[in-house]
């Protein structure tokens, strides 16, 4: 739950929107990790210090009540040599880094699924788990089509075989026929208050096979909540599912990122 102390929303043990904020600071952690940056859990703060991948930020704040803290970290980051431009995702939305050198770049809203929610079906698609680095490779070959920026970062993979061996992820591919027509992540996690399941990098070349694509990784994890985030066009479909907001999360990048520089 939350409660307002002297204004400030501060969440409680067992509040959702924590799990869903943890959930995706681990889901970064794992990618990054993966990739051999420089990552660190701080007060307040999950840091990646080294150059971020494509759509990932170099900090995450996964608490409140910590802003202070969390202040120090991204200053410290700041007056570090880490090439601009960078993000930082506030995940409760509560920092304003304006006069600290940066902009908005997006908002967004945290999302729930109850486990015995009921979903849509969607019987066309065949799911199944990554489980070889070739498979990989063509489950990112998809996830690109729409990511087109991970394409311009030079990476060969953003995603790397050492995540299969993960028994908390599961890249899963949707087929129809032989034709991969969408993929998504899930990833488990658990803040201390109960395991979560986050849905994340849903590709589907119909958007009719969203609901299967929620599907597939309920039936990966059954029985536990689903978290994520979305915005815009993807935040109406999901809750079109059933998925609820639990609150906003904020994106800011360094002015110099708006301006080009």
């Amino acid at each position: 739950m939350t409660v307002d102390m002297a204004g400030e929303t501060v969440a409680m043990a067992g509040d959702p929107r924590t799990a869903a904020v943890h959930n995706n600071a681990v889901w970064c952690d794992a990618v990054c990790r993966a990739l051999g940056c420089d990552i660190a859990w701080a007060e307040g703060l999950w840091l990646n210090r080294s150059p971020a991948p494509p759509y990932y930020s170099n900090a995450l704040t996964v608490a409140v009540g910590a802003v202070a803290a969390q202040l120090d970290g991204i200053r410290s980051m700041l007056a570090s040599p880490l090439p601009r431009p960078w993000t930082i995702k506030d995940g409760f939305s509560t920092l304003d880094l304006a006069s600290d050198g940066f902009d908005v770049l997006f908002e967004a809203s945290w999302l729930t699924l109850a486990p015995g929610a009921a979903v849509r079906r969607d019987g066309g698609l065949r799911w199944s788990a990554v489980t070889t680095p070739a498979d990989l490779v063509d489950w990112e070959a998809a996830w690109r089509d729409e990511n087109p920026n991970a394409a311009s970062s030079g990476l060969a993979g953003l995603f790397q075989p050492v995540l299969l061996g993960d028994p908390d992820i599961r890249f899963l591919t949707g087929r129809l026929d032989s034709r991969v027509t969408a993929v998504v992540v899930a990833n488990r996690s658990d803040d201390g208050t109960g395991p979560v399941v986050g849905i994340s990098n849903i590709v589907v070349d119909n958007e009719a096979y969203r609901a299967s694509a929620v599907q597939a990784v309920r039936v990966t994890f059954p029985g536990l909540p689903l978290v994520g985030y979305e915005w815009g066009d993807d935040l109406d479909a999901m809750q079109a599912l059933g998925f609820r907001t639990l609150g906003p999360l904020r994106v800011w990048i360094t002015s110099d990122g708006l301006m080009g520089g």
